[in-house]
């Protein structure tokens, strides 16, 4: 064991004790698991391919969105071959509601990536699976231990949270040296017959029983391996995690009707944390002289515009958005005015799409929150 590690953790011979009882904890976790597992679909049978959606749509989305999405996802676009193949619109509605949409073009290229590379073949162990776009450490080791049984350990905050009480750890834990031990120390513990059962166990003890508030510990079934419950320092572990300095940003939100009908203006954006997604234009920055600059240049068209009550919110990663809506009167685009709207909006594609189908067009939760502001005048 890495001495500074051990010395920054203080890792006690108590501690130790748990290398000496692998055996028994992970029978233990196991058993427990075998009786109370979450019954997701993608565990009914276990399938390279549903194992690798789930991950990659599970990723900073709450299961409760993931689920009816994913059955979606699956039925439309059932195996490799079809989602490589997906065109833009289609795998752009299929993820609509998930965010992040970074992650389904990352999923469509691992595919093309599987089939260029590895002849349409699942990679079959964890050094090939980080090779495939979109595919970060954790996800590969989720595939390699779920699917080909490989004994990689899967750290995820559930995990983190089991192991810095498992070993009392009321420090150092979110930094890279922490992360490695982590990371480490459950390689020691992961039984080689059933690596993917025990990460699974381990996520789901972290997610139902040890929670990061008002945890379950009475009914854990390891809770006799666990240093923090019996110094009663649970609370105390592990220590807040720190968070990024979030940026905040205004928006307006930009509706544009055509004259003599009730169609509205979408466009495939091209730049801004909302790039490659089909919603409404948007003026975003933190210095309001650009919205101005652009609300007049709306004004320089010939068309007059009015603000919609109310106002929305909305995060993506580290962005703190306050955003506002406007509706432009009497939209009438030609080319002339074509010009000055791609200056200012920089768009790919546009479409005019009837109010009642907007909200099966747009891409983003942000776009939904515009729409009710819409939908409220």
């Amino acid at each position: 064991m890495n001495k500074e590690i051990y010395n920054k953790h203080k890792i006690t011979t108590v501690d130790l004790c748990l290398f000496f009882n692998m055996k028994n904890f992970s029978k233990d976790l196991l058993d427990w698991y075998n009786v109370n597992k979450r019954p997701f679909p993608w565990r009914e049978n276990i399938n390279v391919y549903h194992t690798w959606i789930c991950e990659i749509m599970s990723q900073q989305t709450i299961l409760s969105v993931v689920l009816p999405r994913y059955k979606e996802f699956i039925k439309e676009l059932p195996n490799l071959k079809s989602l490589a193949f997906c065109e833009d619109e289609r795998l752009r509605k299929l993820w609509a509601g998930l965010g992040y949409y970074a992650r389904a073009r990352n999923l469509r290229k691992g595919a093309q990536f599987i089939i260029d590379e590895f002849q349409g073949t699942f990679p079959t162990n964890y050094s090939s699976w980080i090779k495939v776009p979109g595919c970060g450490p954790y996800t590969a080791s989720v595939i390699a231990s779920i699917c080909f049984n490989e004994p990689v350990a899967c750290v995820d905050g559930n995990v983190v949270r089991v192991v810095s009480r498992l070993l009392n750890l009321q420090a150092n834990v979110w930094d890279k040296q922490g992360q490695d031990y982590i990371h480490r120390y459950v390689n020691q513990l992961i039984p080689i017959e059933s690596p993917g059962d025990f990460n699974q166990a381990m996520m789901d003890l972290g997610a139902t029983v040890c929670k990061k508030q008002n945890p379950t510990c009475e009914i854990c079934p390891v809770k006799h391996y666990c240093q923090a419950f019996n110094k009663e320092t649970v609370s105390l572990c592990p220590p807040v995690k720190p968070r990024k300095n979030s940026q905040e940003e205004n928006i307006v939100a930009v509706i544009f009707k055509k004259i003599s009908s009730d169609e509205v203006l979408l466009i495939m954006r091209e730049q801004g944390f909302l790039a490659k997604t089909i919603g409404f234009p948007l003026i975003s920055s933190n210095e309001n002289l650009k919205i101005q600059i652009s609300l007049d240049a709306i004004k320089k068209m010939g068309f007059s515009f009015t603000k919609l009550t109310g106002e929305f919110k909305h995060s993506i990663t580290h962005h703190k958005i306050v955003g506002t809506a406007i509706l432009v009167n009497d939209f009438n685009f030609n080319s002339k005015t074509e010009k000055i709207f791609q200056k200012q909006f920089k768009f790919s594609e546009l479409q005019w799409i009837p109010f009642s189908q907007l909200k099966h067009n747009l891409s983003s939760s942000l776009d939904l929150k515009v729409l009710k502001i819409l939908s409220s005048i």
